[in-house]
């Protein structure tokens, strides 16, 4: 139940991580699936449904640049362009994962070249790898954060984060306990 709620009360998806691996360290997980685990496979459901909204809104957006006149006469939509770099990238690497998942599952080889030993020892490599870009681009985040900027822009913008928040805090928390009790992962 931690996990979902994590994974679907919490915006940003290395700060689902970080929350899901702190909630498992104090309270010393060892049950499988881990919060932090059932909290990423929520978070990245919920970052696959990306792939659908952002370009049918992309396109909703084009549509009615052209419709209003915003854009120029007879302007056409670009497909590609509806598509973020980052969520191709997102698919891609979901789906190389499940087809190598899938060959070693089966009883075969991921890829048929890859055994399952040295298929895991990728994974746990990209795994290590990626906490170390993950809190690279984190410790970036929070140096780029100016105290003077954010003082500038009043009170006001924290209102709404808070609101937004408490929105999104309570809407998962009754979700997860209608819902949640009928998941497995």
């Amino acid at each position: 139940m931690v996990g979902l709620f994590t994974g679907t009360s919490i915006h940003e998806t290395a700060q689902v991580a970080g929350a899901g691996l702190t909630y498992d360290q104090t309270f010393q997980t060892s049950s499988s699936p881990t919060a932090a685990d059932a909290a990423m496979v929520t978070k990245l459901v919920r970052n696959v449904m990306m792939a659908i909204v952002i370009p049918v809104m992309a396109y909703v957006y084009n549509q009615r640049n052209i419709q209003s006149g915003a854009s120029s006469p007879g302007a056409r939509i670009n497909p590609l362009k509806l598509f973020p770099l980052f969520i191709v990238g997102f698919l891609i690497m979901a789906i190389l994962r499940s087809i190598g998942d899938a060959g070693i599952n089966s009883g075969g080889q991921a890829f048929a070249l890859l055994t399952d030993v040295t298929w895991k020892a990728i994974i746990i490599n990209i795994k290590q790898w990626s906490g170390y870009i993950l809190a690279t681009a984190m410790a970036g985040v929070g140096l780029g954060t100016s105290i003077a900027t954010m003082r500038g822009l009043g009170i006001k913008p924290f209102y709404v984060g808070l609101f937004a928040a408490t929105v999104v805090g309570v809407t998962s928390l009754i979700l997860v306990l209608l819902i949640g009790p009928h998941v497995t992962l």
